[in-house]
């Protein structure tokens, strides 16, 4: 079978690889759907530690089964299935106080095993075991489900958040992820969204979202912004969705008493640090909080939300390539003029 094959930095190779054989307990999948992540152009570009060439990148995926391991019962031949990639051990102490996304003893799909930028993929007994293993609902495509997985991790930032429908809510970066904040804060009942990034051709795709307003901030300074939008209040909830210590200084400026913030995209690892205004989170009593990957039944909810027609997953794809163009769709994606690009092997 073809595959996308992780060799290293700024190496990656579509070429052909064995199929996985089958194993008890475990199942196979032929790859409808797999949805580049940000991470999988970080690893090309940058690197990933955890990552051990060659190894199979994709963790956002949808596909249909053509094999059952011995064991294995509730699924059948030809179902279409996706996953919550990040597969926990579900017996460390940290599985048992529910927070299996983030297991002690994680195996991630597309970073540790091998991943779903392929014809075929195993899923692997553990995953079958813990309950990440999902069925997708019969009216959403194959392309949209591939969404669940980073629309999951965004339902569990906001869970940690707790948006309601009083909330003003500010996203910044409009991203992918960005986007999808803003769906979802919408279908808990926000009563305001506002988007900030400094690209606008980023903020061009806005129209196709549940946005009420957008600033650009290479055009005016959004703490002052948002500030004269709130009466001088600030935002309730405010969601750093760029790996910018900036916007994570601006998030701490521009959050109202009382408010949440959540800082949902990672820094460099070369530069983790913000310098922030610690007086702001002691007088305003904010609550500054993380958020890491996701956990099943956060995914299963994506799903649900997806096949309901409360997040628009239609408009957050905006390219499809075959496997064999993997690498064009990295360039392309490199120069942002898109947002969620998907291969079909």
């Amino acid at each position: 079978m073809k595959a996308a094959v992780y060799e290293g930095v700024g190496k990656i190779e579509v070429r052909e690889v064995e199929k996985p054989a089958l194993v008890p307990g475990g199942l196979l999948i032929k790859i409808e759907s797999c949805a580049i992540c940000g991470t999988d152009l970080k690893a090309y570009v940058y690197g990933n530690p955890r990552m051990k060439p060659p190894l199979i990148l994709g963790h956002e995926f949808a596909g249909r089964i053509v094999e059952i391991g011995e064991g294995v019962e509730g699924f059948k031949i030809g179902q279409r299935i996706t996953m919550a990639t990040s597969i926990p051990c579900g017996r460390c102490e940290i599985c048992l106080r529910g927070l299996q996304n983030m297991c002690e003893n994680l195996l991630p799909v597309g970073t540790v095993l091998n991943g779903a930028f392929a014809e075929y993929m195993l899923v692997p007994p553990q995953g079958i075991i813990q309950g990440n293993v999902l069925s997708v609902p019969e009216n959403l495509s194959s392309d949209e489900a591939a969404i669940s997985e980073p629309l999951g991790c965004v339902i569990n930032a906001q869970e940690i958040l707790g948006v309601s429908f009083s909330d003003t809510v500010v996203v910044i970066g409009a991203g992918p992820t960005g986007y999808l904040h803003a769906e979802v804060a919408k279908a808990r009942g926000a009563k305001r969204v506002i988007l900030v990034q400094r690209s606008e051709a980023r903020l061009g795709f806005a129209k196709n979202f549940k946005v009420d307003d957008i600033i650009c901030s290479q055009k005016e300074n959004p703490v002052k912004k948002i500030m004269e939008m709130t009466d001088g209040k600030g935002a309730d909830v405010v969601i750093v969705a760029a790996p910018s210590a900036e916007a994570q200084v601006q998030g701490v400026q521009i959050a109202a008493k009382g408010a949440r913030i959540s800082f949902f995209s990672s820094l460099p690892k070369d530069n983790p640090f913000a310098t922030l205004n610690t007086n702001l989170i002691h007088y305003r009593e904010l609550k500054v909080c993380g958020s890491s990957d996701s956990r099943a039944i956060h995914q299963k909810l994506a799903l649900e939300l997806l096949a309901s027609g409360k997040v628009n997953a239609r408009a957050l794809i905006t390219h499809r390539f075959p496997l064999s163009e993997f690498l064009q769709a990295l360039e392309v994606m490199k120069k942002k003029e898109g947002l969620k690009f998907i291969i079909n092997p």
